[in-house]
């Protein structure tokens, strides 16, 4: 994937991410007075997502002004210019447990967590009104999501051979 940047007809960057992943182009327009930020600017970043690793990519941010043109073209695959910073997840200072054991165990504890409130969902449907049913779900869905978050993933990143085959090559 390769995108190219210019801003009023002069050639800025060329932004480019191989294999699996995504890359995109954001235009900002800030009016925020309170914290006197009239800003505009625009930015391209990407993502790889390889098997168990997720490496970030941004580009520098460019400064507009009313009535700058900005074109973000496609381009075929290729090489691109280097990026100004690169984060990779197996290097993120949330990642967990340098113990493998631990790791381990921990993992066992929230697989166990996860298929007790599971079946609580099913129950809930057969006992609790259609809205309180929806909410019961909704409340669910984001514990699983923040187990994942906050204690699944970071152990992923630091210990890949603990990634699970559906899960690789997913954003970690």
């Amino acid at each position: 994937m390769r995108l190219s940047l210019s801003i009023n007809g002069v050639s800025r960057l060329v932004a480019a991410v191989s294999g699996s992943g995504y890359l995109g182009g954001y235009l900002n327009l800030h009016e925020r007075p309170k914290d006197n930020d009239y800003s505009k600017s625009i930015r391209l970043s990407g993502t790889q997502t390889l098997d168990t690793e997720t490496i970030r990519f941004e580009w520098p941010t460019f400064d507009l002004k009313t009535g700058d043109a900005v074109e973000i073209r496609v381009l075929d695959d290729g090489e691109g210019d280097a990026p100004s910073e690169v984060r990779r997840s197996s290097e993120s200072p949330q990642n967990l447990f340098t113990n493998i054991e631990l790791a381990k165990e921990l993992l066992t504890l929230v697989s166990d967590f996860e298929s007790r409130l599971i079946p609580l969902i099913e129950k809930s449907k057969e006992t609790e009104p259609v809205d309180e049913q929806k909410k019961i779900a909704l409340s669910i869905g984001y514990v699983l999501t923040e187990l994942g978050d906050r204690l699944l993933y970071p152990i992923y990143r630091r210990h890949k051979e603990l990634v699970p085959d559906e899960l690789k090559g997913e954003l970690l």
